[in-house]
């Protein structure tokens, strides 16, 4: 039943005489102290007014938060000296006591502190006086309530109104105050609700009468028709009475009236049938590793929150079977831990609940970020595999907190079954896509689909209902509230999905609270009905009623939440080193397998656990929930130190499952009279690059003259990097590697005939050419002003840019909120200043300049170096900064330009699963200021393409540098683009400093080849790397000097991943068509035998009616085996 007044938002003042003041006196004159909106952040909270939500909001951060609105006109016949203008406000002191100003026609007025206190009153001489009267105290401590200005009548001008400005102080907190955007006026306020109930053995509709009553208790009564329909007491304040309405099957149009003493009032009202809403509860628990406790303790507890949601099932038994206890596991590496170690009959007891849908599993592992990359996403699953020996079903993905998810994982949750992904995003800093909750089909790169559902922030039964609170009144507000808004938002549907915790934190252990609520909802109500429910059960029972309607979208799901990892740049580095490492890892211990090694005892194990490791740390939570406000807190640093350990660990156990690995390659070679090198390429393509090797001073002496050559006896070029005492890193240049194969070099010495250093220079140069290339560098700026691609004639870098490319550009930012509020506007940003020329360094392999810069970023002088490398030996420029970073806990940020030119040039980007346009192949709404970047961002157009990729720093903004924008829907403003490799932004969870040495590479090529294939390539080789050994010599030789162990690779196919399978001649095959054309996936063994190949899904197992065909743009997985 749907009620209309021709004023919307009325409420009846009654003045009836003095009460505690602040007040307003009988007869005095009063206006509605907030009408328009004038300037300032709206912001959606709660207040001590439930229908009243929307507010403008302002912090004592920096002096420049401020708000201004305008109130309704003064009295044209002002009686009296005063008036009094009333609003609803919040206090916000829980942050710290801060001062905030209040101004009226531009003059300053009164000055107050939000401190907690509930009821103050201030005075000016001239009789001016602005107080404040707490209604609700929050769960925080923060005061809402109204506020009263007494104005003198002489300083006002009847018939206009009162421009009032409030501004916060410089305080350096984010305590904050609002005033919410809800009119007193005079009238009644009735709000009809979508919820039926019997009185008097009559079906009544409830409704809300809300009555403004600043006085002494007072009696009103509510007529309908002229029969009494409701009579109740009056308080100071807001008086929000529930009546019952007579139910209508067709719009009726009745007469209303409220009498209160002497003051009477009428109108109409338009009664109209109500929808019969239906709330689905889904009861989780959010897992955040860390954030609220330590890791160390927060682990176990998952584990023993399983238990207690089996305690709570038997306990609720007897209950009415719509609020008996039901529970989601909202991560499954706690269910999987959970079937490795509890008692047998233990396990038997969770496997019966979930058989009858008291408790659900989920599909993903925990929340991620899109930090990890396809191989770890895939190896996320692998607790699914537990679940199908325990014939557990997985039907549904549940990501929660984090507000978006990796592209791949809809191929692969589509060949295990799970066709449901469920979304609690948090609007936390970020924009949530659609205005309301959204079932759609999403759609994978090859067309796969997963029904989605974007629903509310996943605790919205806790934070918005209470219904943990043991708080029936504001349940029932809330709730009716909510779906009343929801219907004004036009939600199709009578069904409704909301998450909620046992209590009102992240890491909650379960309860039966909800389950109270809902009995005692139940026994009220006849509509809404509340059920307690598994997330499945809305899937299911939607997309059998609606499936037909949901829209199609096809895009990636980007999440706002990865610039938190600027503020980790050595551990994000050495993760994403770690990952691509063990791609080659996987290949070469493939390689072995294939040539006939047995794979090490336990080698799968241990790189499982270097996987795992990748996972804890890419999982979303990185830190305390103070780790901002107290930086250098025990507490802060414990977490930090734990979630940093996870990065270091998969590093350590990568680097040494490559040992392994390189130890049993080395064992189908021959030694050569001389030393040699060999060299394996573990992607699917003949490969050419770099290969960083440290060798011996035993094979290479220090000074010594030597060669590489190739099996054809073509000397290779080589550079050294840096020397130690027993050895020389060296930077060894290979073409043409055979795809998934090797090739080995011999490498001959000439002792008594010493090479000199590489050649330096002193003396500035200003310019580095090659084949390719023409670089132009400004040695002021420290960048490049000018490139100039000889093969496709043409400059690529935009003279008319701000910045040059590849120019360091230092951020600090004026306070952290204002991004917290969606807007930046008080910045600074600076480029290197004091840059000298340090040195240029030639060698076969590469020519450089090395530049040193000063920033605040960086400890002393010289703290920055860049060095503009350009490759003599192919296509190729990498742009190389060193940081010397100081500690900052103060808000900071780097970016690296890159200003490029193509005309008709689009930008793009690769995710896990494919290539994005920037700002079109993705979920309106979702994340596109900035992005993660898997391997390499593109400019491309017709007839050229330029490819940066990114090494260490995966964070990238397209089209300028957009940090504080968040429009939905934008599209990047030019072809211009930015690196972030570090930033500390955030407020919670991510580092408030970093520290020390850091090192970003961005190589970049440009090319006539537009295809996002060859950009695949480029990105993908020269982030996974070439394995290589040095083999002593004093042997005879014997071995082949090349070799493809896997031939035939169809062009438009990326092998993402291949590992071995321990006790059978077997790997499972990851890989993704990148070209958009159908393929049949065929390869062929180094002895022109074919492998058996089947398709399996990402757990390993085969799937029944599989087939080798990948579809444009397909990911998928094989199994090949060979005799």
């Amino acid at each position: 039943m749907k009620i209309k007044l021709t004023s919307l938002l009325a409420a009846l003042l009654l003045a009836t005489g003095a009460a505690a003041q602040p007040v307003i006196s009988a007869g005095e004159q009063w206006v509605n102290g907030f009408f328009r909106k004038i300037s300032g952040e709206n912001f959606t909270y709660h207040s001590s007014i439930p229908l009243a939500r929307e507010s403008l909001l302002i912090r004592a951060t920096d002096g420049n938060s401020a708000m201004e609105w305008e109130t309704a006109a003064v009295p044209e016949k002002i009686k009296g000296k005063y008036v009094t203008f009333v609003w609803l406000a919040g206090l916000g002191s829980s942050p710290g006591r801060a001062r905030f100003d209040l101004s009226a026609a531009g003059s300053p007025l009164f000055s107050f502190w939000v401190d907690g206190t509930d009821q103050w009153q201030l005075e000016t001489e001239n009789g001016a006086t602005l107080g404040f009267r707490k209604e609700m105290t929050d769960q925080h401590g923060d005061r809402f309530g109204f506020m009263f200005l007494k104005m003198p009548a002489a300083l006002l001008t009847p018939a206009k109104p009162l421009r009032l400005k409030m501004q916060g102080s410089n305080a350096g907190l984010t305590s904050w105050y609002m005033t919410f955007r809800f009119p007193l006026e005079n009238g009644l306020t009735f709000k009809a609700f979508p919820a039926l109930f019997a009185e008097n053995g009559a079906e009544k509709q409830l409704a809300v009468a809300g009555i403004l009553y600043f006085g002494k208790p007072a009696t009103a009564t509510i007529f309908i028709d002229g029969k009494p329909l409701k009579k109740a007491s009056l308080q100071f304040g807001y008086n929000y009475l529930k009546v019952g309405l007579p139910l209508v099957s067709a719009p009726v149009e009745k007469n209303w009236r409220l009498v209160a003493g002497n003051f009477t009032q009428e109108g109409k009202i338009l009664l109209t049938p109500e929808k019969k809403w239906r709330v689905n509860f889904v009861q989780h628990t959010h897992t955040d590793i860390g954030y609220t406790r330590s890791q160390t303790e927060i682990l176990g507890e998952h584990l023993r929150y399983i238990d207690y949601a089996l305690d709570y099932c038997d306990l609720t038994d007897t209950y009415p079977a719509a609020s008996r206890f039901r529970w989601t596991c909202e991560a499954s590496w706690a269910v999987g831990e959970y079937l490795k170690c509890r008692p047998a009959a233990q396990i038997e007891r969770l496997k019966k609940r979930v058989q009858e849908g008291r408790i659900e599993l989920t599909g993903m592992y925990f929340n991620f970020d899109e930090m990890p990359d396809e191989q770890i996403l895939a190896a996320s699953l692998e607790p699914l595999k537990l679940f199908r020996q325990h014939n557990l079903p997985v039907k549904t993905a549940m990501q929660n907190d984090v507000n978006g998810i990796g592209w791949c994982l809809n191929d692969f949750y589509a060949d295990l079954g799970i066709r449901y992904l469920n979304m609690g995003t948090h609007g936390h800093r970020a924009l949530i896509c659609f205005d309301k909750p959204t079932l759609f089909w999403w759609e994978s790169p090859s067309g796969k689909r997963m029904l989605a559902y974007r629903g509310e922030h996943y605790m919205t039964g806790n934070t918005v209902f209470k219904i943990h609170a043991e708080d029936f009144n504001a349940f029932e507000d809330q709730l009716l509230t909510y779906l009343t808004d929801l219907e004004a938002k036009k939600y199709p549907f009578d069904l409704i999905s909301i998450q909620h915790s046992g209590f009102l934190t992240d890491n909650s252990p379960p309860s039966t609270l909800a389950c109270d609520m809902i009995r005692q909802w139940n026994e009220k109500y006849r509509w809404p009905q509340l059920k307690t429910a598994t997330a499945t059960e809305f899937f299911e029972e939607m997309e059998t009623r609606h499936g037909a309607e949901f829209e199609v979208i096809r895009g990636a799901w980007p999440d706002w939440w990865t610039d938190g990892f600027g503020a980790a740049a050595r551990e994000v580095a050495a993760t994403r080193q770690a990952a691509a490492e063990l791609l080659a890892t996987n290949g070469g211990l493939t390689m072995a397998a294939l040539q006939g090694s047995p794979l090490p005892n336990g080698i799968s194990q241990r790189i499982a656990l270097a996987n795992n490791a990748l996972l804890f740390y890419t999982e979303h939570t990185m830190g305390y929930s103070e780790s901002v406000r107290e930086p250098f807190h025990q507490t802060t640093m414990e977490q930090r130190a734990i979630k940093e350990s996870y990065a270091w660990e998969a590093f350590r156990r990568i680097k040494m499952a490559g040992e392994e690995t390189m130890g049993l390659l080395q064992s189908h070679l021959e030694r050569e009279k001389e030393p040699s090198l060999v060299v394996y390429n573990t992607l699917s393509w003949p490969r050419s690059g770099l290969v960083p090797v440290y060798i011996d001073h035993e094979l290479i002496p220090r000074y010594a003259n030597f060669r590489i050559t190739d099996p054809q006896g073509k000397t290779i070029p080589v550079q050294a990097i840096s020397h130690r005492s027993d050895g020389t890193y060296w930077g060894i240049w290979v073409d043409d590697i055979p795809a998934f194969g090797f090739r080995k070099y011999l490498i001959s010495t000439e002792k008594e005939k010493p090479v000199m250093p590489a050649a330096t220079r002193k003396e500035p140069v200003t310019m580095l050419e090659n084949h390719w290339y023409k670089v132009t560098i400004d040695t002021v700026a420290g960048a490049v002003s000018a490139l100039f691609d000889k093969e496709l004639n043409r400059e690529l870098v935009d003279p008319a840019a701000n910045w040059k490319l590849g120019q360091f550009i230092y951020e600090t930012l004026g306070n952290r909120e204002q991004l917290e509020s969606f807007r930046l506007t008080n910045f600074r940003r600076e480029p290197l200043a004091g840059v000298r020329f340090e040195r240029l360094e030639t060698g076969d392999v590469w020519n450089a300049i090395i530049l040193k810069g000063n920033s605040p970023a960086a400890l002393g002088a010289g703290g920055i170096t860049v060095e503009i490398r350009l490759y003599n030996t192919t296509k190729r420029i990498d742009l190389i900064y060193s940081v010397l970073k100081k500690s900052v806990t103060d808000p900071e940020a780097v970016y690296i330009a890159f200003p490029f030119t193509l005309p008709g040039g689009a930008l793009s980007f690769d995710v896990q699963g494919g290539v994005v346009r920037a700002g079109i192949d993705q979920i309106p709404g979702s994340a596109n200021d900035w992005n993660t970047v898997q391997n390499f961002a593109r400019l491309s157009c017709e007839n050229a393409q330029i490819v940066v990729g990114t090494l260490e720093a995966p964070l990238m903004q397209f089209g300028n540098i957009n940090t504080g924008r968040y429009q939905a829907g934008a599209l990047p403003e030019s072809t211009h683009f930015y690196g972030w490799p570090m930033n500390n932004y955030w407020t919670t969870n991510f580092n408030a400093e970093q520290r020390g040495g850091h090192t970003f590479c961005y190589p970049l090529t440009s090319s006539g080849k537009t295809s996002p294939g060859w950009a695949t390539r480029f990105g993908w080789g020269i982030r996974v790397p070439l394995l290589a050994r040095v083999l002593p010599g004093g042997g005879q030789g014997g071995s082949p000097g090349e070799k493809s162990l896997l031939e035939g690779w169809p062009e438009n196919i990326l092998l993402v991943n291949i590992a071995p399978l321990e006790n059978q001649p077997a790997a499972i095959l990851q890989v993704r068509e990148t070209e958009g054309v159908p393929t049949d996936f065929r390869i062929t063994r180094f002895n022109r035998t074919p492998p058996e190949i089947r398709q399996v899904d990402a757990l390993g197992d085969e799937i029944s009616g599989g087939n080798t065909r990948l579809e444009p743009f397909a990911s998928k997985f094989f199994k090949i085996s060979w005799p």
